[in-house]
């Protein structure tokens, strides 16, 4: 019998949902193999069968904390390309207002609390001060910026979407209520404040990555195709042409939404809830993708507004185009919430926003419809099947933490096999290959929706010598 020994790395700290880390060593103590997998499952592709389209995206929400605004316009987006329905211009400005908004509430959180401690303190630094409670010990002006970033976002989605979490305002057909002139004019005042906030974030972001970057780019890098959404070659959040490119940066295809599912496939093992969800034509695991920030700046060339597309230029030269470093992610990431603090900005100064056109009458149909949108983590897709009646009869969410689910785990694997030769564990093993799970920022809870019919996950109980006691 081989002796082979298992490190787990249970629960993985500062991400969305519940994960865990499998590393296997050979008779030699070498890296044989590691799996980041998940551990929970929710039930949304089951449960939600039958369910009323009015009702469906309030419902789908809930599959998430963090991203459900995301995955409200993905599906009302999917229900309105079934029933054929044009919404009007205002409409189309406020959500893609309430997609800025979750963008820079999503992004203050993961880069003040999740990732910066990663970066702000030794890699081998012990875990009980590695943490944003020390930072926030040592400088405290941080915290207060963290805050009023978060707090831009949290009133934008409070005000137009009635609700900071699960918002309600939107609707099949557009927006339920518009948007008074007075929060117009609030709003914008409190994103100008926290414009200046998010200049200093990306400041000293980049003061991080200078200092740390001869350590940060041996964190591995996973060379695969990127995917996300684009409109004449610069960053588009809301409903527009999907572009994938190569490792090489070649523009290899680009789709409209409608025809989404066409190009990606999905694939599942046993021993994670959470699938994979890869590119049809090249294969498996030849068309591994991924998706979020890095792939935002890999995908576009350009970004509609000034500091952003100075920044995006300058990410470029420094780091190539395509870049392939993992934690790139997390300075791509600082790219994202400057460009949505500008774009809200803009959206903003237009008076038209309040234009009290904001919903259009819809006549409910059966078919077929997908909605893509980009959320925070990459992009998400939402395909329904809906009944004459007008209920859910088949649906498929393809989540962006499904797409980067096999770059993750390639990802986790490289740092392990890095870090442990001979049996030696070097120090920092936790703390670097959390990082670069972090990076993607995954969100285990979106990406566990159904268990696979092929088995689901086998739960192997241990005695103190590794013998296995018990299989549930």
């Amino acid at each position: 019998m081989s002796d082979k020994r298992q490190i787990s790395l249970s629960p993985t700290t500062r991400i969305e949902g519940n994960g865990k880390v499998t590393i296997t060593l050979d008779e030699a103590g070498n890296v044989s193999d590691a799996y980041f997998y998940a551990t929970e499952i929710r039930g949304f592709d089951y449960f939600l069968r039958g369910m009323d389209a009015d009702r469906l995206p309030f419902i789908i929400s809930r599959i998430c904390g963090v991203c459900s605004t995301a995955h409200v316009i993905a599906s009302v987006e999917a229900i309105e390309s079934i029933y054929r329905t044009e919404i009007t211009e205002t409409a189309r400005k406020l959500r893609e207002l309430l997609l800025m908004g979750q963008v820079i509430s999503n992004h203050s959180l993961v880069i003040y609390f999740l990732t910066l401690p990663d970066f702000y303190f030794p890699i081998d630094e012990d875990a009980s001060k590695r943490n944003i409670f020390q930072i926030m010990r040592e400088r405290p002006d941080i915290a207060r910026k963290a805050i009023t970033l978060r707090s831009l976002g949290a009133t934008i989605l409070d005000v137009i979407g009635k609700r900071e979490v699960h918002i309600l305002s939107v609707i099949p057909g557009g927006l339920i209520n518009p948007l008074q002139e007075k929060d117009r004019e609030m709003l914008l005042q409190k994103a100008q404040s926290a414009w200046e906030v998010a200049k200093d974030a990306l400041a000293f972001g980049k003061e991080l990555f200078d200092r740390n970057w001869n350590d940060f780019k041996k964190a591995g890098d996973c060379k695969t195709y990127y995917m996300a959404l684009t409109k004449n070659d610069a960053f588009e959040f809301y409903d527009s042409k999907i572009r994938v490119v190569d490792p090489d940066g070649n523009i290899v295809s680009e789709f409209s939404t409608q025809d989404y599912m066409e190009f990606l496939e999905e694939k599942s093992y046993a021993w994670t809830f959470a699938k994979f969800a890869y590119l049809k034509s090249p294969g498996w695991p030849k068309g591994i993708v991924q998706v979020g920030s890095t792939a935002r700046m890999n995908v576009n060339s350009r970004a509609t507004t000034e500091v952003a597309d100075r920044e995006l230029k300058e990410f470029k030269r420094k780091f190539g185009s395509p870049t392939h470093a993992t934690l790139l992610f997390d300075y791509a990431r600082l790219i994202d919430l400057i460009y949505a603090c500008e774009r809200v900005q803009e959206l903003l100064r237009d008076k038209d926003l309040t234009r009290t056109d904001t919903r259009v009458k819809v006549e409910p149909k059966g078919g077929r419809g997908v909605g893509v949108v980009e959320a925070p983590r990459g992009t998400l897709a939402h395909e329904y099947v809906l009944t004459d009646e007008g209920r859910l009869e088949q649906m498929k969410l393809v989540i962006p933490t499904q797409i980067n689910n096999a770059a993750i785990n390639l990802n986790v694997k490289n740092a392990a096999m890095a870090l442990i030769h001979n049996g030696e564990i070097k120090p920092g093993l936790l703390n670097k290959i959390e990082m670069v799970i972090r990076a993607y920022d995954p969100c285990i809870k979106c990406a566990t929706r159904q268990a696979d019919g092929s088995g689901g996950i086998q739960v192997e109980i241990k005695d103190s010598r590794g013998q296995i006691m018990k299989t549930v």
